[in-house]
């Protein structure tokens, strides 16, 4: 992406009393971009966690997993979270005695708070989060391919029927007369 988004110690986001803020505009490697990845993320130290959010936008180029054509996927997001400054994952007591109890509901991220913080990788996972888990171009998916799908013209004057299908359909004449 851009050298500006590079990780930065927590002990570094702490000195600054207030959230850093990241201008996000360039390419994730991992993804498979169309446009790059525009908007921001900032991060402030919390004492005993680290809010992170941020906005983000790009459209992405997909496989179809049906008819196998690329077709085009626009990802934006306004992620937010707390991430767990520790060793280990908060006990219940450290999470009342943070004050943010009612914001760290669920699921909990843990940093090391000697480590640092990436925001490249965090702004990866945010829109790694939206890629569907299965990749369909839409309504006007031609299927498979290889299939040509003919379409179906009813023809009245005569009903072909699978010869596996015939016994049945004898059988079923035979009730029908009287």
């Amino acid at each position: 992406m851009t050298e500006a988004l590079e990780p930065v110690p927590l002990q570094e986001l702490r000195a600054l009393g207030t959230a850093k803020v990241w201008e996000v505009e360039g390419e994730l490697d991992e993804l498979p971009l169309l446009t790059p990845v525009r908007g921001h993320v900032s991060a402030e130290h919390r004492g005993n966690v680290l809010a992170v959010e941020g906005k983000l936008n790009t459209i992405v180029t997909l496989c179809c997993d049906r008819c196998l054509n690329q077709f085009n996927q626009k990802l934006s997001c306004t992620p937010s979270e707390l991430i767990w400054l520790g060793d280990e994952q908060p006990t219940a007591d450290e999470l009342e005695l943070s004050g943010e109890v009612a914001e760290m509901e669920g699921l909990v991220d843990v940093l090391d708070p000697r480590g640092q913080f990436d925001p490249q990788q965090w702004a990866f996972e945010q829109l790694n989060l939206l890629l569907p888990a299965v990749n369909h171009c839409g309504d006007h998916c031609p299927g498979p391919p290889g299939l040509q799908q003919q379409p179906v013209i009813p023809d009245t004057k005569t009903k072909l029927v699978d010869p596996r299908w015939q016994a049945l359909q004898q059988l079923q004449q035979q009730i029908d007369q009287p």
